[in-house]
């Protein structure tokens, strides 16, 4: 029995019995059991900067004091709460965060998972548009593990929830890196616009309710896009009657260097779809929508723990820390630090295809051959393996076998000398790779 009240045999027992999922029950990987800003420390004390925010949700960096602390002072008051009363920190954070939120989009409800407030959103654009008409979403998109967002996110592997899967229409994304060749960005984005605009006109028995886009994808390969398609698709949905949702749940709450991507590319969408960082470690997410949106009905989106008092306290807090702190500014003079680093490394390793950003939304596309783009996806285990060796963990694209693109997306209070180390360590990977 250790100091901690527990045995290396519990903990076997305890992983045999994980069905699996994520981690895939594997007892190699660090078992992790402290974490403070950007670092976080495994069972042996050994400790490793996290350039992933554990799931790209500790924006605000791990363990905030005054998080913890506004939490315990709401679960010591009012732990829980049915969702059809309403509570002090939930009024309050229904006004700050709507405040902080683009043009008309005055409209807010909670949750406590990302999935959930997609599926929130979902529910919403039917209220408001064809109840029975299909949702359009990108090539490369992701939105959750629940049934429906399942059927939103681009192609699963595990084909056995298909009938449990909502019809949805897909269109491609404007990649620019891998655009045809002698396609410009600019007009590679007009393309792939058109084709959203043909799949809306061409809907086979009804007007579709709603375009929804990552406006930059996460798990597909860490892609933004040319900054004319965020126009095209406003104007698009706009002159055809279609709801536009940005699924900002990785990219809001400052990662772009602005509170929203929404900001951060000029364009107001209908629906706003947020989470992850939005309670500094604490399960908070949820939508907010144009003020002339029909709401939600009595039952519609009524959720046990939708409502939690504790989250939504920590979200009040985590909004204290992102704005006092000035962690958005850092975030992004941190991350245009970090892109010209790695565009300077480019030139020394041929192995760097592509390097894209905003903000602290970093990837780097690793590929075999410069010329033919090959994905370099063995070399991209490789680095994500001996960047841990050297305590050093970066994201990896996995999803969907998208799986050539290094991460950097670290907590927002991270500082140049930890990237310099991130840095340092991804410069001294790439050598031993050559």
């Amino acid at each position: 029995m250790t100091s901690s009240g527990y045995t290396d045999e519990e903990l076997a027992i305890g992983r045999a019995a994980m069905l699996g999922g994520w981690s895939e029950g594997e007892g190699q990987k660090p078992l992790f059991v402290r974490s403070e800003r950007s670092s976080i420390w495994d069972i042996d004390g050994r400790e490793y900067l996290d350039l992933t925010s554990q799931a790209w949700s500790n924006n605000i960096g791990a363990g905030d004091v005054r998080v913890l602390d506004a939490a315990d002072a709401q679960a010591r008051e009012l732990t829980h709460l049915r969702s059809n009363y309403d509570s002090i920190p939930l009024l309050r954070l229904a006004a700050r965060l709507t405040a902080t939120a683009p043009d008309n989009l005055n409209k807010i409800a909670f949750c406590l998972h990302g999935s959930l407030a997609v599926e929130s959103a979902i529910k919403l654009a039917l209220k408001n548009g064809s109840p029975n008409g299909q949702i359009i979403a990108l090539n490369d998109g992701y939105h959750g593990r629940s049934l429906a967002t399942m059927g939103l996110s681009w192609s699963h592997s595990e084909r056995s929830f298909d009938t449990m899967i909502p019809a949805v229409a897909r269109v491609r994304q404007p990649y620019a890196y891998r655009a045809p060749k002698g396609v410009s960005p600019a007009e590679w984005a007009a393309r792939c616009a058109d084709e959203l605009r043909g799949a809306i006109k061409g809907a086979a028995f009804r007007k579709p309710s709603a375009f929804i886009m990552e406006p930059v994808q996460g798990n597909g390969t860490q892609l933004d896009f040319p900054p004319e398609y965020y126009q095209y698709v406003r104007e698009i949905c706009s002159e055809l009657d279609v709801l536009l949702i940005f699924d900002e749940i990785q990219t809001g709450y400052g990662r772009t260097g602005e509170m929203w991507a929404a900001d951060y590319y000029g364009v107001t969408p209908d629906i706003l779809i947020f989470g992850k960082g939005a309670a500094g470690g604490y399960p908070l997410a949820g939508v907010i929508a144009r003020d002339d949106l029909v709401g939600f009905a009595p039952g519609d989106d009524a959720l046990t723990f939708g409502q939690s008092p504790v989250s939504l306290a920590a979200g009040l807090a985590t909004l204290d820390v992102l704005e006092g702190d000035g962690l958005i500014e850092n975030c992004a003079e941190i991350g245009r630090y970090a892109t010209a680093a790695l565009k300077g490394m480019q030139a020394r390793h041929e192995i760097i295809g592509d390097v894209r950003c905003p903000g602290l939304l970093i990837g780097v596309e690793l590929v075999k051959d410069r010329e033919t783009k090959e994905p370099a996806t063995s070399e991209t285990i490789e680095v994500y393996e001996r960047g841990l060796e050297q305590g050093v963990i970066f994201g990896s694209t996995k999803y969907a076998g998208l799986g050539n693109v290094i991460k950097f997306k670290p907590p927002l209070c991270i500082t140049r000398e930890e990237m310099d180390r991130a840095l340092n360590v991804f410069d001294d990977v790439l050598s031993q790779l050559h």
